[in-house]
């Protein structure tokens, strides 16, 4: 009898092909499975036990850059930094009282115009004020310090010798425009001329509209140093201009490190923020003067004598510095030197000039 062959066997016994079927599909299954498993094992384990939070990269965040401004010493964005220096003429009148915007400045100017009336000068660029004013007419010692900084010039037209030299000085003139200027009365029984504002955002937008340029400053500043250190037992400062209306203080806080201005005894504040005025730096400036009689700019003023040289006095961190004065020319800045011939550093912050004629004497306290 002829042997069957182990494949006849297995598929002509319906039981044996069966089994073999089930055996086969055995294999298969488990050999899939084993090389699921090795694929599986190459990867990253991840333990589900484990709820610690994963370190994350942190994200940097670019810090804004800050510039040194040319006014005042401190930084700012660029944008504010770099910002052309606005210059406008506030006036001191009792019925013009309290001013608005004279605590945003960076630099403030004082000096009598006519009839022992003192007059300010106020100097902006990094700060914005909402309001400034009232503003008043120009003076030919105010386009001198202007044209120090090269800045735009805010006024309510002027005695006719500073009109007759706003085009040879070359001045950036914002002389006044109802557009961006604006009267406020306020429930106040006074004249008009004490009653003219503006903003700085309206006398930007001003200089804009002329094709200056707003976003660009470039003059020679004073020489900065750290703020302090403060003098405990600090020196305060009065100066009467002429009178008891134009007495003027400035009290050292060392707390702060800078004075505090009082006006005809009382505190000095702005009218829109409430803020007393604050320095950093006092600058007496002695000035000769002479007295233009009526003439061809008309009506008798005074004029300073701005360039040259003369006596300075410096209040900076409750100490007094006895210097001098130099200005070359219109455009250069006015430097201030010690005793022994060095610059003076001023700190950063805000600084006003007080320009004092050689009759009057500063009382230091």
């Amino acid at each position: 009898m002829k042997l069957k062959s182990f494949w006849q066997v297995i598929w002509s016994e319906k039981k044996y092909k069966t089994v073999f079927l089930i055996c086969v599909s055995a294999a298969v299954f488990i050999a899939g499975g084993a090389i699921a498993a090795k694929k599986y094992s190459n990867k990253p384990k991840t333990d589900i036990f484990n709820t610690q939070t994963p370190t994350l990269t942190p994200t940097k965040t670019k810090t804004e850059e800050k510039i040194t401004c040319l006014l005042d010493g401190l930084p700012y964005s660029k944008d504010k930094a770099t910002r052309h220096p606005l210059a406008v003429v506030v006036e001191n009148h009792p019925d013009a009282r309290p001013q608005s915007g004279l605590d945003r400045a960076s630099i403030v100017y004082e000096a009598i115009t006519e009839g022992g009336i003192t007059r300010y000068l106020a100097i902006y660029g990094p700060n914005d004020a909402t309001e400034v004013g009232p503003i008043r007419s120009a003076r030919l010692f105010f386009m001198d310090w202007v044209k120090e900084y090269d800045a735009f010039f805010a006024h309510a037209g002027g005695n006719e010798d500073a009109l007759a030299n706003i085009s040879s000085y070359g001045i950036k003139d914002l002389n006044h425009s109802q557009n961006y200027f604006w009267r406020d009365y306020k429930g106040r029984a006074v004249s008009s001329e004490h009653t003219l504002y503006s903003s700085t955002e309206k006398l930007y937008q001003y200089a804009a509209n002329l094709k200056y340029n707003i976003n660009y400053s470039n003059f020679e500043a004073l020489k900065f140093k750290t703020d302090g250190p403060a003098e405990a037992a600090g020196k305060s400062v009065e100066i009467n201009f002429s009178s008891a209306s134009y007495k003027v203080k400035w009290v050292y806080n060392p707390a702060e490190n800078n004075y505090a201005r009082f006006l005809a005894g009382q505190e000095h504040k702005d009218r829109v923020s409430g803020n007393q005025l604050k320095a950093k730096n006092i600058i007496i400036q002695t000035v000769n003067r002479t007295l233009q009689p009526h003439g061809s700019y008309g009506d008798e003023n005074w004029v300073f004598t701005t360039i040259g040289s003369g006596k300075a006095i410096i209040l900076r961190d409750g100490k007094v510095i006895n210097g001098t004065w130099k200005k070359t020319s219109r455009t250069s800045r006015t430097k201030f030197y010690d005793e022994e011939g060095a610059e003076i550093e001023m700190n950063p912050g805000v600084t006003w000039y007080e320009i004092i004629p050689p009759e009057v004497s500063p009382v230091i306290q």
